[in-house]
């Protein structure tokens, strides 16, 4: 899902490869416009730019093209939709596990991301990794984060304090899991978007730690889940790793 959206912005005319020219809002974590870079026509004179240059935390920075953000805003309102209705079919504890995805969902705001690193040595040491920049963007800068987000079907969703080398189920600790949760397996969603499952149940447990500024989240399990809704976890996923940073 996540590559579709980032395939819509591409095809609807975001290009990394043509020699043309750039316009880049910049954003700071309060939402608010800082300052407009124009005329970079690669990711690294964007990164040198004195308005840019060590004011983000490369990690989690999030550089966005306008038609990919449509079709991103439009997934999420699509996901909201779905977690209503399923709601709605349902009463009692599933039915107020389903509405506290959804409140925290009502919670994050998207983006069209597009899925580049945008670490200044990185790009110095792979020039395959500067890409071209056309047409307007915006990107959304933050600081170094200090905590861990729980998400999904778990009680006291919400920031935690990140710790060094905490594991994933270290985390979940005292976080009792709502109706309809998954048990055996959370998606860990890190500050660039990349997503892997951690093991967390007693039988199947694997030592992963996070980064500061990840995302946990605990989906609902497959029987819990309506044949028609049975995708809706990697639906929520794919707008979690579209969030605009805070």
């Amino acid at each position: 899902m996540k590559n579709i959206l980032a395939l819509a912005g591409l095809l609807a005319g975001l290009s990394f490869n043509a020699q043309a020219d750039s316009q880049v809002i910049l954003y700071a974590p309060d939402g608010s416009q800082t300052a407009v870079v124009s005329h970079a026509q690669t990711l690294s004179q964007l990164l040198a730019s004195p308005a840019l240059k060590d004011r983000s935390w490369w990690p989690g920075t999030v550089i966005a093209e306008p038609l990919a953000t449509a079709a991103a805003q439009q997934h999420y309102q699509q996901t909201l939709a779905r977690l209503q209705s399923w709601a709605a079919s349902e009463e009692g504890e599933r039915a107020a596990a389903i509405n506290s995805v959804l409140q925290q969902l009502k919670a994050v705001r998207v983006t069209g991301r597009q899925f580049v690193s945008l670490d200044p040595d990185w790009i110095r040491l792979r020039p395959e990794a500067n890409r071209r920049l056309e047409g307007e963007y915006s990107l959304y800068t933050l600081r170094r984060p200090t905590s861990v987000t729980l998400a999904g079907a778990i009680a006291g969703s919400g920031k935690v304090v990140w710790q060094p080398g905490r594991d994933t189920r270290d985390y979940l600790a005292g976080h009792a899991r709502l109706s309809g949760a998954e048990r055996n397996v959370v998606t860990v969603i890190a500050p660039d978007g990349s997503t892997q499952e951690a093991p967390v149940a007693y039988w199947n447990h694997r030592h992963v730690e996070v980064a500061p500024g990840s995302i946990i989240y605990l989906g609902f399990s497959s029987w819990a889940l309506p044949a028609e809704y049975r995708d809706l976890n990697q639906h929520i996923i794919s707008v979690l790793t579209h969030r605009i940073p805070d």
